[in-house]
């Protein structure tokens, strides 16, 4: 049995009245009132059309909302209410709910989901976001039915994206994570996710719930976590995912603080696995593997290359203790570039990754610092890619993302041997 000395005393005792379950759907939440119960009626339409015979329980977990989140979950518990329009199960769907913390984490809210799932026995897992406004039952079932049927122990999702959307996993954290760890997982980083049960207890069992990365972004820690010990890992076509409302998601200093920071956090910890291994492997796909639309309106250009020299210039000595000489050279070359002209080319792009990640392993300053440095550079990649594919369509961006995967594969040992290098 898992550690319990964590969990809330009320919250055990909600558990221990549950018994088991073959099902668990956490809804980690933090000021999500105004959405949490809608996504709370997909996921009970989901598992009464679904899974008829399964047993199900529903975990909210909050992170110290300050509005009337926590009164949605509660009041609207009736899982027969008329808002099911006549859905029945042949088992109750239970309801538990914890307060976790008073500030939002989304490690700490796993850890609340994964000692759960361990203690009700739940053979398959998802995890729901209520800041997503299109959440719909389908997402549930396919999140869930191939943990518990189809053998896998992670599931991550697919969705729509439009041509401009998501452009730190297209050109940074995809390309990276497939060279180094091997298997063709698209969305790392999201919000939504299927895993076992098995899997919930291998990661309650880690001695890593205190770290940022982990309490940051634990997703694709999770998933490397299945990956590393050999699990079966796939990815389930969900359509498309509402777009946050302007303003609500971090900024992309904190983004790459929290992805890239992540990741290369992951590498470190995982460095046994992945240094022998080349090329990458395709994943169990439900679905198509990518689908770009053509709608869309691109990032705005105009400070985004001011943005990336002002950075060059600024960051020159922390840029040299973290880049090889060339390598540094050449950028500095190209943020002098006529700006109607920049390229950034993807060599130069992979390279830069590369001795960033090593630069971290070898610790030549401190890690948080070295991971926002990144940041204009990758300004420049992105200024680069706006005017490439200003007038691209779908399948051409989706062309050229695949010959930048494997570039990164093509250069792997490049990174092998800057980070096995002694410093």
């Amino acid at each position: 049995m898992a550690e319990e000395s964590f969990l809330a005393d009320e919250f055990l005792r909600q558990l221990m009245s549950v018994g088991e379950v073959d099902l668990l759907v956490g809804i980690p939440s933090y000021n999500n009132a105004a959405t949490l119960g809608q996504t709370l009626q997909s996921v009970e339409e989901s598992l009464r059309q679904n899974f008829v015979r399964e047993r199900a329980a529903i975990l909210n977990v909050d992170g110290g909302s300050t509005d009337d989140t926590r009164q949605v979950f509660e009041q609207s518990a009736d899982p027969r209410g008329a808002s099911h329009k006549g859905l029945t199960s042949l088992r109750t769907i239970h309801r538990i709910s914890c307060q976790y913390d008073k500030s939002p984490s989304q490690g700490w809210a796993l850890r609340n989901i994964v000692a759960a799932a361990d203690l009700l026995r739940a053979r398959a897992c998802a995890i729901i976001s209520p800041a997503t406004a299109n959440v719909t039952s389908s997402w549930v079932a396919n999140l869930v039915r191939p943990a518990y049927r189809e053998g896998l122990d992670f599931v991550a999702p697919l969705y729509v994206r439009s041509r401009f959307q998501g452009l730190l996993a297209r050109d940074l954290l995809y390309p990276m994570t497939r060279a180094v760890f091997g298997q063709r997982i698209r969305e790392l980083y999201a919000d939504e996710w299927g895993f076992s049960g098995r899997l919930a207890s291998q990661c309650l069992e880690k001695d890593v719930w205190h770290e940022e990365a982990v309490r940051a972004r634990p997703q694709a820690w999770m998933a490397i976590t299945a990956i590393g010990g050999g699990l079966k890992c796939g990815q389930y076509f969900l359509g498309p995912k509402g777009a946050a409302p302007a303003g609500t998601g971090p900024d992309i200093v904190e983004a790459i603080r929290q992805t890239v920071g992540n990741f290369f956090w992951c590498m470190e910890t995982n460095q046994a696995y992945w240094l022998s291994r080349s090329n990458s492997q395709p994943v169990s796909t439900f679905g198509p593997d990518h689908e770009l639309s053509s709608d869309g309106i691109p990032p705005s250009p105009e400070k985004i290359f001011e943005l990336f020299r002002s950075g060059v210039n600024g960051l020159e000595p922390i840029l040299a203790s973290i880049l090889a000489p060339d390598t540094h050279a050449q950028i500095k070359a190209i943020a002098l570039s006529d700006p109607t002209k920049f390229h950034f080319a993807m060599e130069l792009w992979v390279k830069t990754l590369y001795e960033f990640a090593a630069s971290y392993h070898h610790m030549v300053l401190n890690r948080d610092h070295l991971v926002q440095a990144l940041v204009p550079l990758y300004r420049g990649k992105l200024y680069s890619f706006l005017l490439e594919h200003a007038n691209s369509s779908g399948e051409e961006m989706e062309a050229q993302s695949e010959i930048l995967c494997q570039e990164f594969e093509r250069q792997k040992p490049y990174l092998v041997e800057r980070w096995t290098a002694k410093s």
